[in-house]
């Protein structure tokens, strides 16, 4: 890599918001830290579908492309043709750019038609998609072959790609794992904090994130809550219509409002102002696929280096995690379970001095800073 280089990088990228995608923030900062001379800009598309331009609140251009195929057909179809439709739509301004950065499987039609600059393909996700019928596999070696670098969330995931033989060049491939970096945490605290504050009053509350429907163990979270009578819980994060429904009527609309508190999408930098304020957290992913199955999300990392103790199902990942450093409590289930969660709840709660004290003495092993060796390895092996 030349650093007298200036070195403009295209990220594309599918978001249901860019100041809610934490992980491309963190790559972008820390790339621009380490690399002054390289600058990005992003092309996203996401949920709202208009015609967009300006800056993200850390600074990065942006651009959202209004997409015609996104809105004659509905969510979840034609998938093919919405991504062709992307390409199409900013393919002639992504020849300014000497690289591209695709982040996740959904950008896979810029990793198969972008020619003449270095790709780097970052799966957030294992990808499913190509792991079923023959040519899809065959269509992912293909695009093994295409990209310079190969990105993966985790080990686990990167190991079962290898055994599935969809991983042929080892040498292309890092792990970048989606730590939180502390060093930001937002200072300012908004009316809707100080509502939950006010409605948290002296309870003990247990942090819920991320749990948007069944393969999270949604219900069974809430209703694992709601059986320890001192237990209040918030929900940090998006509830759909019909899962929030479906939680009413199980439990009842006076019950969830006077024992839950759903904050809707926040920011991720406020995300600490709400785990600062839990006991616990509850953390299940259940084996619906082998994407939930090796997952270990960021919020996991969050509450440990918040001081917030966990519990977790039986996932590979999340179980050697918790059991090898003692800073929470797996329960014996994927999440389908919910007395196992309760049992594994009230553990923790009675183990909470020494599970505190164990994240003390352990939780700087999880920070993003430390791994600026792996990003400055990512961006050398890209840019050469």
């Amino acid at each position: 890599m030349d650093k007298n280089k200036q070195y403009k990088i295209a990220l594309v990228l599918y978001t249901d918001g860019l100041d809610y995608d934490d992980r491309v923030r963190k790559e972008i900062l820390t790339i621009r830290k380490l690399y002054p001379n390289v600058y990005f800009k992003i092309f996203a598309i996401d949920l709202k579908n208009r015609e967009e331009s300006g800056v993200t609140s850390y600074g990065i251009p942006y651009r959202v492309p209004y997409l015609k195929t996104r809105k004659k057909f509905g969510s979840g179809t034609h998938i093919l043709a919405k991504a062709y439709d992307f390409f199409k739509t900013v393919k002639e301004e992504l020849k300014e750019y000497d690289a591209l950065w695709c982040a996740d499987v959904q950008s896979f039609m810029f990793v198969l038609l972008t020619r003449k600059i270095p790709i780097l393909w970052d799966l957030h996700e294992l990808p499913l998609q190509f792991m079923g019928k023959p040519y899809m596999r065959m269509l992912f070696r293909y695009l093994e072959r295409r990209v310079k670098v190969m990105v993966h969330a985790n080990e686990p995931r990167l190991e079962y790609l290898i055994s599935e033989g969809l991983v042929k060049h080892p040498n292309k491939q890092f792990v970048l794992r989606n730590y939180p970096d502390f060093n930001e945490i937002d200072s300012e605290y908004d009316e809707k904090y100080h509502d939950f504050d006010k409605w948290l009053g002296e309870r003990k509350c247990v942090y819920l994130q991320g749990i948007n429907d069944e393969t999270r163990a949604d219900v069974q979270s809430i209703g694992a809550v709601l059986q320890i009578p001192e237990l209040a819980a918030v929900v940090v994060g998006r509830v759909y219509p019909d899962r929030m429904a479906l939680l009413e009527e199980k439990f009842g609309k006076d019950v969830l409002q006077k024992r839950v508190y759903f904050t809707g999408m926040i920011k991720q930098l406020k995300t600490p102002q709400y785990i600062r304020k839990c006991v616990t957290s509850l953390i299940f992913y259940r084996k619906s696929s082998m994407n939930n199955w090796y997952c270990e999300p960021n919020r996991l990392f969050q509450n440990i280096n918040n001081g917030n103790p966990v519990v977790v199902g039986s996932n590979p990942p999340m179980k050697e995690l918790v059991e090898k450093y003692g800073v929470g409590v797996c329960a014996d289930t994927d999440g389908s379970d919910q007395s196992k969660i309760v049992c594994a709840l009230e553990t923790a709660l009675s183990k909470m001095d020494e599970l505190k004290t164990n994240i003390e003495n352990a939780k700087d092993n999880w920070l993003w800073g430390a791994q600026e060796g792996t990003v400055k390895n990512i961006v050398e092996s890209y840019l050469k």
